[in-house]
């Protein structure tokens, strides 16, 4: 009996081609990238252990991520701020674990959340022998197979992310992940890597946007804060600290309309869940720009600030609620938020923030600049 290499056992299991026959060169005569270009010119692309493993196509035509796209900077390295580079990935696991080459010298597994490279070994044999040697866990077998049999059948472009990330305590549970375009989850998950890549364990984190609203030039930073925000009743305020409001039926019609409000001295902030969420109080000499891209919903609103402090809070004036020193005067604000789609069905879980950007100016009327299409999750 011929005892079969460790590749060719995992491509007796495999569902494939993903594209169509091509004759790949990747510029190498040796090494594991000329192990990859061998391997997908004899299958190109294909998936193992019921699409617990996938492993990409190469050219324009074929389902799933394309393999020069997904390498590619802008697909979703570059939310990764360097951590990423030297990767050149041909796979994944069903929540998206990337398996690449370094330096066409060894083989390792990424981690999406994280940005840690796990050796594996020198070539494809190698990985292909530790993914055969536990299945269950390495390939995720059994957990694509029920979940496929409980939800449906994966797309071949999509991957399985959770709403509360593993890092940040999240379960395996049904209930904790959603299947997403495995672009999107990659690039979801970038920032949080950047927080979290070399921090001790056990060490406070706190989970940044991608990107934030661009500033003007000779625009300077008057005060800066990140918050943690009980938003009950699916809102918070953004007040002077002396001002006091009683919501009323006007008020509240507004948040839930527009997410926006506004009173003297205070502005109602709408969110997507009646949690605890993640806040930027962001104090500007000069207006950001007007680029919206990237943001969920955006809104404009205004603040008069006598007292020289700011709180975020939901009618709570304790002494336990930060207080962030500004100059005193009128402020013109913007309200950009994002990550309404990491939120769950139930409205609990999400990776949604809000940074509130302020600066001297006008007291503007409350409005939306870009609303967000969708209902929002938990009604």
């Amino acid at each position: 009996m011929i005892d079969l290499r460790p590749l060719d056992q995992l491509l007796a299991v495999a569902r494939a081609p993903l594209g169509p026959r091509i004759e790949l060169d990747l510029g190498h005569d040796t090494g594991p990238l000329a192990e990859l270009a061998e391997l997908l010119t004899r299958l190109n692309g294909f998936t193992v252990f019921n699409a617990g493993v996938q492993v990409f196509h190469a050219g324009t035509a074929g389902l799933g991520p394309e393999l020069a796209r997904w390498n590619e900077p802008s697909t979703w390295k570059d939310t990764y701020a360097g951590l990423a580079d030297g990767l050149f990935c041909f796979g994944q696991d069903l929540f998206g674990c990337q398996f690449a080459v370094t330096d066409n010298r060894e083989v390792v597994v990424f981690d999406p959340e994280t940005a840690d490279r796990t050796p594996i070994g020198a070539g494809l044999d190698d990985w292909a022998a530790w993914l055969l040697d536990d299945p269950a866990v390495r390939g995720a077998h059994q957990f694509a197979t029920a979940w496929q049999d409980e939800r449906g059948a994966l797309g071949h472009d999509q991957r399985l992310i959770p709403l509360q990330m593993f890092t940040m305590g999240g379960t395996y549970d049904f209930d904790n992940l959603v299947a997403k375009d495995a672009i999107t989850c990659m690039r979801i998950r970038g920032p949080l890597a950047q927080t979290i890549h070399d921090l001790p364990d056990g060490a406070q984190v706190h989970v940044m946007a991608e990107r934030t609203p661009a500033a003007k030039p000779g625009s300077k930073q008057l005060a800066y804060a990140e918050l943690d925000v009980f938003a009950d009743y699916n809102s918070f305020m953004v007040q002077d600290e002396t001002a006091r409001f009683d919501p009323d039926r006007a008020w509240t019609k507004a948040l839930i309309a527009d997410m926006i409000a506004a009173r003297e001295g205070v502005i109602g902030v709408g969110t997507a869940r009646r949690m605890t969420v993640s806040v930027i109080l962001d104090v500007r000499s000069e207006a950001p720009d007007d680029n919206f891209d990237g943001w969920d919903h955006v809104t404009e609103a205004g603040l008069r600030v006598e007292s020289g402090k700011v709180i975020v809070s939901m009618l709570d004036y304790s002494d336990a609620i930060p207080r962030t020193a500004v100059p005193a005067g009128d402020y013109a604000a913007r309200v950009y938020a994002k990550g309404f789609d990491t939120i769950s069905n139930d409205g609990v879980h999400g990776q949604d923030l809000y940074h509130v950007v302020l600066w001297p100016g006008d007291i503007k009327k409350p409005r939306v600049l870009v609303g967000y299409p969708e209902p929002l999750p938990g009604g």
